[in-house]
């Protein structure tokens, strides 16, 4: 991985943050929509991790779900790239990646369904 979303935080990364993989697999990633009380609990905008993840979204940063990684891990996944994990899913998917889309993005997250992708888990390297 050459380098982070520019879009991430600076506070957390910087743009030109630099990567190691320290593991890697194929999961099912599938993608629901912040905001929508249908597909979420009854704080549609709250991440799990305390975040306002719809705000998060309107900044352009990439947010996702996972079971498998503490809270904050960066992820890197097939087709979207890397996306923070500040969000749970239902424990019944404790090996799934769900990103995040705009409540707006329904079709699109209907569109992308359920697909089998590569997701690395990444750490930042420190800049010497």
């Amino acid at each position: 991985i050459a380098y982070a979303d520019p879009m991430m935080s600076l506070l957390l990364y910087p743009t030109t943050q630099h990567y190691k993989v320290k593991s890697e697999t194929i999961r099912v990633v599938t993608a629901y929509n912040v905001g929508d009380p249908r597909q979420t609990d009854n704080t549609p905008c709250i991440s799990a991790n305390g975040e306002n993840i719809c705000k998060a979204l309107a900044k352009g940063k990439k947010r996702c779900a996972a079971n498998f990684v503490p809270l904050g891990s960066p992820l890197h996944v097939d087709k979207i790239g890397v996306c923070l994990v500040t969000d749970r899913t239902n424990k019944r998917y404790r090996n799934r990646v769900d990103i995040a889309m705009h409540k707006n993005e329904y079709h699109k997250a209907r569109r992308f369904g359920r697909q089998k992708l590569h997701v690395k888990i990444i750490e930042p390297v420190p800049e010497k």
